[in-house]
């Protein structure tokens, strides 16, 4: 229960206490930078009373109204927020330390009143839409918005190849034995081979012998000369034909060694696990239907391997084939509860579904079965950054830099986390070592770059930006943050032309045409603000600074009405979102154009 996070926004510290209808907590507000405290009211919804859900559905689609009307109320503690979430009514309020929060159950009595309840009851009664004062309409301009982006690469869990920093051999990883007559190939055990009897070719056998010696003592090219001597002496061996496979996937030449483990197969379709060894290769080269094809062979032919199911799921996973990737990770897990990959692998999956509290929960479990894999603390911290929950985030992160000081994406990702907490430097600090670790970094130096931007730096945020589009010319975040910044040091062309390029890249930017939209109102452009600022909202129908931005052309041009309902509109996502200072903008533009 602690660290769970109600509306992808409130993380929860501790338990405080409970009511009539459910728990009290106090929880951290992620959206804000210093994480103040609330207290959070777990309420009963009304499910048989049809006027109580018709006003209850008033409090929720006219959330800016009500909340601005509780405030007027005085009431102590202010109430901050409320939302419905898996069917349940919570109700956000200030902390006041010492303040008498509920009645606690104590020996089976259920307190006498729930504070929270008659506080609800009471909101109910608000449910009927105030009047509205006439003000004369002024105008304020709006702020731009900037892209600020974690890395979207998960880490995937392949269970086979070893970081290239380890200089280990991947064959020591995945040692195999082939077994007389290619009965079987079994992963995980020690390198011995038990060689059949070649009768027409003794040279053909000694020269295997050699290129078997010469694998084990980690020579993988003098292996692979030893062996095609003995396939050339003797073509029709399976045994050479596995071997060099397997020395060829050490080169990482894997075409060469799907050819080699083919002819195995071909020579010993007895060998199933062959099918293993072909599907790893065909996975490194991320052909995905054919390591699939080889995974479900050899599933229909010996279907208890737990790591066949698991590098299947990851398979599946890259073909965005969900459900049958979860399928998979689930019988791997059955099959070896204790398979942390496994786990962390199906986090990816829910992750990519969506379902961000589960993939939470195989992340943590994945840790907990190996507190040293860091690519699990990397994922879950992705998955703590998209719920809000950026200081969990930036703890998660620094685990696996502690685990790994050379993850160069963990240093990239915490650097937003960071940002997202209002600490700009230690933001810097970190896309700088992300930048010494990999140079070619363009999202490092895009964060870094409104990192800077947040200090009011504008040279250096416009030679950060400038860099990332260097690197990568096709990156329009980039792009919309150096326009930005040309804004700010009133180059309106340069940053109209940034925009611009940024909706080149990207047609669907909801952003980019926000921001072109701010410039062209600096050019007294106001029909061409207009028609970005509707383009802005219909990609993204949540896009507060559009509605805001929308509404105070339509003012400028004399249109109130639809001024005003934009800006309510913008007043409502804003709210919504928790940017309380553009609400309070929004709100003050109503008034005056009311």
């Amino acid at each position: 229960m602690i660290d769970q996070v109600f509306n992808n926004r409130y993380r929860v510290v501790k338990i405080l206490g409970s009511g009539v209808s459910g728990l009290i907590y106090l929880a951290a507000d992620t959206r804000h930078s210093d994480c103040p405290v609330c207290v959070i009211r777990q309420l009963k919804l009304p499910t048989k009373n049809p006027q109580a859900l018709e006003r209850l559905q008033f409090l929720l689609t006219h959330k800016s109204e009500t909340l601005e009307r509780l405030a007027q109320t005085n009431q102590n503690p202010e109430i901050l927020n409320y939302f419905v979430e898996n069917r349940k009514f919570y109700l956000v309020e200030e902390f006041i330390p010492d303040h008498p929060l509920s009645t606690f159950k104590k020996s089976g009595q259920q307190p006498k009143e729930d504070q929270g309840l008659i506080r609800f009851q009471e909101m109910l009664t608000l449910a009927v839409k105030p009047p509205e004062p006439e003000v004369e309409p002024s105008l304020v301009s709006t702020s731009a918005q900037t892209s600020i982006a974690d890395s979207e690469d998960l880490e995937i869990f392949t269970g086979r190849q070893l970081p290239k920093s380890l200089n280990k051999s991947r064959f020591k990883q995945w040692r195999w034995l082939i077994w007389v007559g290619g009965i079987s190939l079994i992963i995980g055990v020690g390198l011995i081979l038990l060689l059949r009897e070649d009768p027409n070719g003794t040279k053909a056998q000694d020269f295997l012998n050699q290129g078997v010696d010469q694998l084990k003592s980690g020579n993988v090219q003098g292996a692979i000369e030893a062996f095609d001597e003995s396939i050339r002496l003797n073509p029709n061996n399976p045994l050479a034909y596995g071997n060099r496979g397997m020395a060829y996937d050490e080169l990482g030449v894997h075409q060469a060694a799907i050819q080699d483990y083919s002819k195995l197969i071909e020579l010993d379709p007895s060998n199933v696990d062959a099918y293993y060894q072909r599907g790893l290769a065909r996975y490194d080269l991320e052909d995905w239907q054919g390591a699939l094809a080889d995974f479900t062979e050899l599933i229909q032919r010996k279907s208890n391997e737990a790591q066949v199911y698991y590098h299947r799921g990851i398979t599946n996973y890259q073909l965005n084939q969900y459900k049958a990737a979860i399928e998979d990770l689930d019988q791997a897990i059955q099959l070896n509860p204790k398979n942390a990959q496994a786990y962390a692998a199906r986090g990816l999956v829910r992750d990519g579904m969506g379902n961000k509290q589960e993939a939470m929960a195989d992340y943590t479990q994945a840790i907990e079965l190996n507190p040293n894999n860091a690519k699990a603390y990397y994922n879950r911290g992705r998955t703590r950054f998209h719920l809000a929950d950026y200081t969990g985030a930036v703890d998660d992160y620094t685990q696996a830099i502690a685990i790994d000081p050379t993850h160069s994406m963990a240093y990239t990702n915490r650097c937003p986390a960071q940002f997202n907490l209002g600490n700009y430097r230690d933001a810097i600090a970190d896309c700088t070592e992300a930048i010494n670790l990999n140079p070619n970094n363009h999202i490092a130096y895009n964060n870094r770059c409104i990192a800077h931007l947040n200090l009011k730096d504008y040279q250096k945020a416009l030679k950060d930006c400038s860099q990332s589009i260097r690197i990568e010319p096709s990156y329009e975040n980039a792009y919309i943050n150096r326009g930005e910044i040309r804004r700010k040091l009133g180059d309106n062309q340069g940053a109209l032309e940034d925009y611009i390029q940024a909706i080149r890249l990207n047609p669907n930017n909801s952003v980019a045409y926000t921001n072109r939209a701010l410039v062209r109102r600096e050019f007294d452009d106001n029909p061409g603000a207009l028609d970005d600022y509707t383009e802005a909202i219909r990609l993204n129908p949540n896009n507060a600074f559009a509605y805001s931005g929308r509404g105070l052309t339509h003012a400028a041009l004399g249109n109130t009405m639809e001024a005003i309902n934009d800006l309510e509109q913008a007043s409502k996502l804003h709210l919504d979102n928790g940017r309380i200072d553009q609400y309070n903008e929004a709100q003050l533009q109503l008034k005056k154009l009311r």
